[in-house]
């Protein structure tokens, strides 16, 4: 799920202290970060004694984001960097049930918004302990729950590390902050309320126009391109490219559009 850009006041002057304390630790290493993509993975929610199980739940992230288009083609570009965060304690927010508060370093927590499997933190302290690495192209935060669920903010992505599903989700979320691709699903009974939207994959326009060198075309999700109503939440008066792609299913792959898209935008940071 998308997360609005909002505003947050910088982080204070003892969350910087404690992100500069943070070690980095290589999970790739494929060339200067100047001319490379740089992949920063976060963690909350990890005490000292649980670096370990970080480090396990972002190479599973890695791992299987690298195994998926488009990301497989620039595998061998991309430098994967995990910054140590460590927590005073185990776990995130809201998890296993609302009401649970734990004191993490990222603020992490389920019930975003009211939304179960919203998983939010504080945008700045991810993003200042992001900076400790060499260089940052693309944030994934990843929490220490088992429990479904991410979010998708303008710089960051968030999933629970030890989801058996959360590669998947990271992929999903990173098509937000990477791409700046809009949600594809939709709540039933809902109309958008009007005003074509800036992602590249929804329209308000039934003919799909936005698109228009993609349609009738064969897509990887299944089907051809064209378009489909339903999108970025609204069932009526909004249309996306594809039937069912990864940004209404994770279980699916990228539609034609939005592998187009990532691409671009991981390929324009490598030179």
């Amino acid at each position: 799920m998308d997360i609005p850009q909002q505003a947050e006041a910088p982080a204070a002057l003892a969350d910087r202290r404690a992100a500069a304390t943070a070690t980095v630790t290589t999970l790739q290493n494929t060339g200067p970060s100047a001319s490379r993509f740089d992949m920063v993975i976060v963690g909350d929610g990890y005490t000292a004694s649980q670096m370990g199980l970080l480090r396990e739940h972002a190479q599973a992230k890695w791992n299987e984001i690298a195994a998926t288009a488009p990301w497989n083609k620039y595998r061998g570009s991309v430098n994967v960097w995990l910054v140590n965060v460590v927590s005073n304690q185990s776990g995130v927010d809201n998890d296993p049930y609302q009401g649970v508060n734990r004191d993490t370093a990222l603020d992490m927590g389920f019930f975003c918004g009211g939304t179960a499997r919203l998983l939010c933190l504080s945008e700045s302290k991810a993003q200042a302990y992001a900076a400790q690495a060499p260089g940052v192209d693309a944030i994934v935060a990843v929490g220490n729950s088992t429990t479904y669920g991410g979010a998708g903010y303008p710089s960051l992505a968030t999933v629970a590390g030890g989801n058996a599903q959360s590669g998947r989700i990271a992929i999903h979320e990173l098509g937000h902050s990477v791409g700046g691709l809009a949600d594809e699903y939709f709540t039933a009974g809902t109309t958008h309320p009007g005003g074509e939207p800036g992602e590249p994959n929804v329209t308000t326009d039934p003919r799909g126009s936005k698109w228009a060198s993609y349609l009738g075309r064969s897509t990887p999700d299944g089907g051809v391109m064209g378009a489909y109503q339903g999108g970025r939440y609204y069932e009526r008066g909004i249309y996306r490219p594809s039937q069912d792609s990864l940004m209404r299913n994770i279980n699916k792959p990228f539609n034609l559009l939005g592998l187009t898209v990532m691409d671009q935008a991981i390929s324009s940071r490598i030179h």
